[in-house]
């Protein structure tokens, strides 16, 4: 049925209502007179040409959803967004209906007409305006990664990594103190620029990259490597969240601020470089206090535990003695749920100078080198 001839009714509302059809190879098949004409296209110029014309990517998945078999089913309402021939964006409520045959399902998409679209789209204007000048007023430095091929988080931990490095991504929404945080002028010389001069592929940033995963892409004080634009590398603290939208990434974002010492002469420098080193151990680690309380865990800990990283640090204390360091094998819980014998190597320690601890405590020092299981081999 054609679909202007399904829209008239006892109503008469067919000149005015916004609709489309799809295919399942998101083909537009036709689009109403009134639709084009908000979207600022002429009639019949839509017919043919790819559904991406008139709707962003996250309504568009949402909409190919529905033509599947797991999408059939009876109409439903929900947000979506529409693109204009200048580039505006549109937001409205549809509706979808699916037709056709089961070879070749089609779906019909009527919207209402807006309110007063121009008025909205207005006030989302200057609300970005506002947004956009506090962004460049903050001290701190924010930065933004937009990767133009999403990243697949339903992956595998490696192919995650593999994919944040290798998926074209540029930076977006930096302000002015992420660019002097690099030795630039202003921002202008990062938006919009391939990340991978400041922010390479190495050791210390795949460590960074697997630790945001570990938490949910949810972080703080995560340490990364970059590059100023000198070539000069430095360690940077951030925190991190990420957008996140149909198992896909589409932007990771945050703050950060270079790690530097305390200030308080030789000493604190010494301490901030061995919490350092201590924090990018390549080798599962933790320190812990006299009665059991977990003192801090290196980002290792934390990638091979999980959230089970204290019920490990646990049974590496009741097992360690109080005696001369010792090497025991235990059966470690994963991350991943399952279990794994590790070798761990426990050794207590003595604080003598004022510093992190008081003079005269001890803490244990806990390493943790997964055996393989066969060979009983370190890995």
């Amino acid at each position: 049925m054609n679909m202007r001839k399904a829209a008239v009714g006892p109503y008469g509302f067919a000149e005015t209502l916004l609709c489309d059809r799809l295919d399942s190879r998101a083909v537009l098949i036709s689009v109403s007179p009134a639709e084009a004409g908000l979207l600022g296209h002429s009639d019949g110029v839509l017919t043919g040409l790819a559904a991406d014309r008139l709707y962003d990517a996250a309504s568009l998945r949402r909409l190919l959803a529905m033509l599947s078999e797991e999408g059939s089913g009876g109409p439903s309402a929900f947000p979506v967004t529409m693109l204009r021939a200048d580039g505006v964006r549109i937001e409205l409520m549809a509706i979808a209906v699916r037709g056709g045959t089961q070879e070749q399902p089609v779906l019909d998409v009527f919207k209402a007409p807006g309110l007063d679209t121009e008025t909205a789209f207005r006030g989302l204007v200057e609300s970005n305006e506002i947004l956009w000048s506090i962004i460049q007023k903050a001290r701190e430095a924010i930065w933004c990664i937009r990767f133009d091929r999403p990243v697949n988080v339903k992956l595998g931990v490696d192919e995650i990594v593999d994919q944040i490095f290798e998926h074209p991504a540029v930076w977006c929404m930096c302000n002015t103190a992420m660019a002097r945080a690099y030795g630039l002028r202003d921002e202008r010389s990062l938006n919009d620029h391939d990340v991978r001069f400041h922010w390479p592929r190495n050791t210390v940033n795949e460590a960074f990259i697997r630790e945001v995963i570990a938490n949910g892409f949810q972080v703080e004080g995560a340490i990364s490597e970059d590059i100023r634009h000198d070539g000069t590398p430095v360690l940077m603290e951030n925190d991190v969240r990420a957008d996140i939208a149909d198992g896909k990434l589409h932007r990771l974002w945050g703050t950060l601020r270079e790690v530097k010492s305390g200030g308080f002469g030789a000493q604190a420098e010494r301490a901030d470089y061995a919490a350092l080193a201590f924090e990018l151990l390549p080798m599962p680690a933790c320190l812990i206090r006299s009665d059991g309380t977990v003192i801090t865990e290196n980002i290792a800990w934390r990638l091979a535990f999980g959230p089970l990283a204290h019920v490990a640090a646990r049974m590496a204390f009741r097992s360690a003695g109080t005696g001369e360091p010792r090497e025991i094998v235990l059966p470690l819980p994963l991350a991943s749920g399952h279990t794994q014998h590790h070798l761990v190597a426990c050794r207590w320690q003595s604080v003598t100078e004022q510093g992190a601890f008081a003079a005269g405590t001890a803490y244990l020092t806990v390493t943790a080198r997964q055996l393989e299981t066969e060979t009983g081999a370190g890995t």
